[in-house]
């Protein structure tokens, strides 16, 4: 799941919800970290990192591109919050020594640009047509993505399309190349290596190793 299916706007990548889970939950990932707390009942929460049981006041951290589910749940009842995963560089402002104010928040035309992106992760980007897209030009889009979220618009695609294959990964049985494809990444070794450069595992590594 894309943030754009979770933030209304990206300019406040922050959203919650209570959730009464009443069935198991299958494996998925998330393009954000989501903190589960739970409130009531028990059941058993699978991931990478293997299963534990979960009773009240449990706390769950899932980070981007991260898989997991619930299993054996009996009245479980979670409150998530979901964190866009920009959302602590933009708080880190606050946290410098001798009281810095809060950094500036992420431009709107980045964030058009970020919704943009996600909703067409396929498309062949480039940056002309990005900056077309969103009326601004190459040169100042860069220099707007690097002050607001630290890496450029083409970095900033390579990593929610990594995420998002990560999920298919693991959420899927197609193939491979298809996985890419998907994600826009058309030539097998390209999506490879641009996979490996995120997780540090090639994708059909990564699927032997998480997928549940």
């Amino acid at each position: 799941m894309l943030s754009s299916a979770v933030f209304p706007d990206l300019r406040l990548p922050v959203a919650g919800e209570r959730i009464e889970v009443v069935a198991d939950v299958a494996m998925h990932s998330h393009a954000f970290f989501e903190i589960a707390v739970v409130v009531a009942g028990r059941g058993t929460h699978v991931s990478a990192a293997g299963e534990v049981e979960l009773g009240p006041d449990s706390v769950v951290v899932i980070r981007p591109g991260e898989w997991h589910g619930y299993v054996e749940c009996d009245g479980l009842v979670v409150r998530n919050a979901y964190l866009g995963p920009d959302v602590f560089g933009l708080l880190s402002g606050a946290l410098v020594p001798g009281g810095g104010s809060l950094q500036t928040a992420v431009h709107p035309a980045v964030q058009h640009a970020m919704r943009v992106l996600e909703a067409d992760l396929a498309e062949a980007w480039t940056l002309e047509q990005l900056g077309a897209r969103v009326n601004l030009a190459p040169g100042y889009l860069i220099r707007l993505f690097g002050k607001s979220v630290g890496m450029s618009p083409m970095a900033y695609l390579n990593r929610i399309r990594a995420e998002r294959a990560a999920g298919l990964l693991i959420e899927t049985e197609l193939p491979v190349a298809t996985v890419g494809a998907m994600v826009g990444w058309h030539d097998p070794s390209h999506a490879t290596r641009r996979f490996r450069s995120t997780f540090g595992l090639s994708p059909s590594q990564y699927r032997s190793a998480f997928r549940p």
